[in-house]
Formats: C-alpha cells, structure tokens, sequence
C-alpha cells in the first residue's frame, strides 16, 4: 500500500488551507487604504451565521470608545475649558465709601462738616487677561495631541494582538492538520506491523509523535483563550471565545522612505514638542505682561455736608519701580525652549532611524515569504512524496521519512512566522507616522 501524507478526511495540503479569513489594515489621514486585504466571504457567511465576527476595524473602535485611558484624557478637555474659562475672568472692580472730618472736635464734631465720597475703582488689565486665555489655550491643545498619540498607541496595540491572533489560529490549523496526518501515520504503521512490514519500534515513535502533536494543539487553545481574553479586555468586554476576521497572506506594500520622512514630521511626538514649546511661549508672553506696571483707575462723587455740595474726584494708581520683576521666569522658559528644541531633534532622528530600520526589515520579510513560497516549500513536499513512496516500498526509514515531515512543518510554520514580522513592522510604521490603523469592508 502507498501512504499519501497529504489525503486526511479530504482535506486540502497544509500550504494550500492559509487562508481562513481576510484582514484589512487601512492607513493615512482620513483613513485612506494602503494595505488591501479581501476577505474571503464564504467563512465570513459561515461565521456570522454562529458567532459575531470582529474584523480589525471593529476591534480598533470598540477599544478608542471605551479605554479608560483614552477616556481619561478626553474628559481632560472640560478640566481644561474650565481652566480657559477661568482664565478669562479679571479681577472685579471696586467700590468704596469714605468719609471725612465727622465726629471731631470743633467745627468737625457730629456731622455737620463731613464729607463723604462714594468711589469706582478698577484695574487695566486686559492685556494679562488674554495673556491668560492664550497660556491656557496652549495648554488645553496639548492634551488633545495627548488624546492623538494614546489613540494611535491604542490601534497599534489592538492590531499588533489582533495580528497575533490570527497567527495562533493558522497554527492551530496547521497543528490539527498534523495531529491528523500524524493519527493517519499511526493507523498505516499498525498495518504494517500486522504485514510484517514495519517493526513496534516505528509504531512507538510514531504514537510519541501523535502525542506530541495533540500536545502542540492543546497549546494553542490555551494560547488563544488567553489572547482572546487579553484582546477583549482593551476595550472592557474580556471573553475568552472570540471570531476574528482577517486574511494575513496578501503583503502589505513597502512604503518609500521618502514618503515617511515626510510623515514623520507631522506625528503627534513631535507635534506634542511643538506644542510644549507654544506653551512656554505663551507663559513667557504672560510673564512679560505681568511684569508690566499695571494701572489702577478711580472715579468717584464727594458729598460736603455743611454745603450740601456735591463734586467729582478722580484718581489713577501705577506701581513704582522697574519691571523686570519675572526676570527670572523669562530666562527660564527660554531655556526651556532651547531644551525642547534639541529633545525635538533628538526624538526625529530616533525616529527616523526607526523607520529605515522597519523598512529594511518589512523588505527582508517579503524576500522571506517569497523565498520560502516558491523554493522551500515546493521542493520539500516534493521530497515529502517521494520520501512516502520509497517509505512504503521500505526504501526508507521512519526516522528519514518523519524528519521530512517535521521540516515541512517547520517551514510552514516559518512563513507564517514571516508573515507575522510583516504585518507587526506595518503596523509600527503606521504607529510612528501617525497614520491611524483600522481596516475597511
């Protein structure tokens, strides 16, 4: 009899049964897809008749709607416009009475002589009022650019794990497929052993194999509770049963360098910089106004008593001395500057070499997947077949003919392991250029 490695319950050759599902990963502002991915739309049907599917783009939203550290920062927005508001508010003006020469001696005892005088007063200070509202303006515009990078980082995230999850289930394929093939191996060995054919040796060392298969299966299941759990809980709802759509073998393209350095200089980092660097502006703008003489104005009405007269007074108050009063907090926050300006240049050439390093590395993986799509597989389940023809003519050992085996298997799980580092380096360039990560029907 001849044993077919590939023929278990009609199924498919490992190679040929990837692709399960079809995952979109969409980049650029406003969404703009870079990375088409089709879904294949029968396991979708077949999925959504039993279970809720969660493609990329549902995952990613569910997470930005209900982290609570994004929450967190969006609920900064009404600290801030309080703080803006409050900025806004001067000082109230003030009113006074005074009264003179009354309840004296002589001519000013009771209060025939008095005078009163009902005053107004009030402080110029507009100037520092808008000094304020802009340093608080300044302020509140960075927990937005906050908000950007959190939401980013919590994309990235969420289609790093989702990403990984999808591996797991493709290994969980592969590994069931052998688990299958390896009871398949078991059940021919045993006829060989009746036909004399085989000894009890082969037939030990293949059920050790069908363990250690079964063994790898359970693994995984355990693995892929645990990510589903994991995954589930960024966005408030852990389970440990989930259906994720998503196709992992059609290659996102390799972006050029050119285009990402471009990019690189709108990211919210070096935005979130930028923006520190107004705000210092803005205080230091602050500090120069205060340090300003501020000029304080008086109106009021005088009453003489023994004339029963009434007259107008009239008063401005200025600060004396120099203003050079914020001195020191001016020299600070241009220091400040200074210093946010070289992290600034700091952080956009660690970034920058970032980026060329995931591009070398996204153009290694496709040279990868399509080396081991075209030369190693194809010779190893050639050699595969062959190594089964002469295994059932006895020209060849079990240990010869399952070392083959393995080393299909592991070159499968090789590309998958490719695919994998393709889809995570994407991903990160997408996270270091600020492009938001989802994905489109």
């Amino acid at each position: 009899m001849r044993f077919n490695f590939y023929k278990s319950n009609g199924k498919k050759p490992i190679g040929n049964r990837f692709l399960a599902v079809g995952l979109v990963l969409t980049t650029g502002a406003g969404l703009v897809t870079s990375t088409p991915f089709l879904a294949n739309a029968q396991s979708q049907q077949q999925l959504q008749s039993s279970h809720q599917v969660i493609n990329l783009s549902k995952a990613v939203t569910m997470t930005l709607q209900s982290h609570p550290e994004l929450k967190a920062l969006i609920a900064q927005e009404a600290v801030w416009q309080g703080n803006i508001e409050q900025a806004g508010i001067g000082e109230r003006p003030q009113i006074g009475l005074m009264i003179e020469d009354a309840l004296g001696t002589g001519e000013h005892s009771a209060l025939q002589s008095m005078q009163s005088t009902l005053t107004y007063s009030w402080l110029l200070q507009q100037d520092q009022i808008d000094g304020r509202v802009n340093a608080a303006k300044s302020q509140a515009n960075a927990v937005i650019v906050e908000q950007k990078i959190k939401a980013l980082d919590l994309s990235a995230i969420v289609a790093k794990q989702f990403v990984e999850i999808l591996i797991k289930q493709e290994r969980l394929k592969l590994n069931q497929l052998a688990v299958s093939q390896a009871q398949e191996v078991v059940d021919a060995i045993a006829k060989r052993v009746k036909a004399g054919k085989s000894s009890n040796v082969e037939m030990r060392l293949a059920q050790a194999e069908l363990v250690r298969r079964n063994l790898a299966v359970e693994d995984l299941e355990h693995e892929l509770k645990a990510s589903h759990y994991q995954l589930s809980s960024l966005w408030g709802k852990p389970q440990a049963e989930l259906k994720l759509t998503g196709n992992l073998m059609l290659k996102p393209e390799i972006p050029s360098v050119e285009s990402q350095l471009i990019k690189l200089k709108q990211v919210p980092q070096i935005q979130q910089f930028v923006n520190e660097q107004r705000i210092a502006q803005s205080q230091m703008e602050l500090a120069r106004i205060e340090a300003k003489p501020q000029w304080q104005l008086t109106a009021g009405l005088r009453r003489y008593e023994a004339t029963n007269d009434f007259g107008l007074v009239a008063g401005i108050s200025i600060p004396w001395g120099n203003d050079n009063s914020n001195a020191g907090t001016i020299a600070a926050l241009r220091a400040k500057q200074d210093v946010l300006a070289t992290q600034q240049q700091a952080l956009m050439q660690k970034l920058d070499a970032q980026l060329y390093v995931l591009l070398q590395e996204m153009a290694h993986s496709h040279h990868v997947i399509e080396t081991i799509q075209a030369e190693i597989i194809p010779v190893l389940e050639t050699a595969l077949t062959e190594a089964s023809q002469a295994f059932d003519i006895g020209k060849l050992s079990y240990n010869q003919w399952s070392d083959i085996r393995r080393e299909l298997l592991r070159a499968q799980n090789q590309l998958l392991d490719a695919y994998q580092s393709l889809h995570l380096q994407h991903i990160e360039i997408q996270r270091l250029t600020g492009v938001p990560v989802s994905d489109s029907e």
